[in-house]
């Protein structure tokens, strides 16, 4: 698990965000989640499937818990700085939204029906999601 950097480029014609290291050969699918500000979507975990994720829009916490140690991590995505979160079979997800209009590109190497028989899910009631202490964003647009 580890966040694979990138960069963004801008000059009068515009912005360009890549992430250069990043290897899709594996993926062999890609969804855009828009969630709504305040909602938390926890807890889905895969023990096989892997996962990529990149705030095309906006920005957003994601938590990443062990399946097995229950150990947490904590990361902060946002388009101001093009990076992609890489979550390894064996993990839950769960992410929010920090601004209004936030998207979240989801990058998969399962199909739909494979990431069906491998979908494990918690309930907030079983896995609390704590108010997160985050870095305050500052806009560098």
């Amino acid at each position: 698990m580890g966040l694979i950097e990138g960069n963004v480029f801008g000059d009068n014609r515009g912005i360009v965000r890549f992430v250069n290291d990043f290897d899709m050969s594996a993926v062999v699918r890609m969804y855009c989640i828009e969630p709504n500000l305040g909602v938390v979507r926890a807890w889905q975990g895969h023990k096989l499937e892997r996962k990529w994720f990149y705030a095309a829009k906006g920005s957003f916490v994601v938590k990443v818990i062990n399946m097995n140690t229950r150990l947490l991590n904590q990361f902060i995505l946002t388009d101001l700085e093009s990076k992609v979160l890489e979550i390894p079979g064996g993990s839950y997800n769960g992410f929010e939204a920090l601004e209004e209009g936030s998207v979240l590109m989801v990058f998969s190497d399962f199909t739909l029906e494979e990431s069906k028989g491998d979908d494990f899910r918690l309930g907030l009631e079983e896995m609390r999601w704590e108010e997160p202490s985050l870095p305050e964003i500052k806009d560098k647009r």
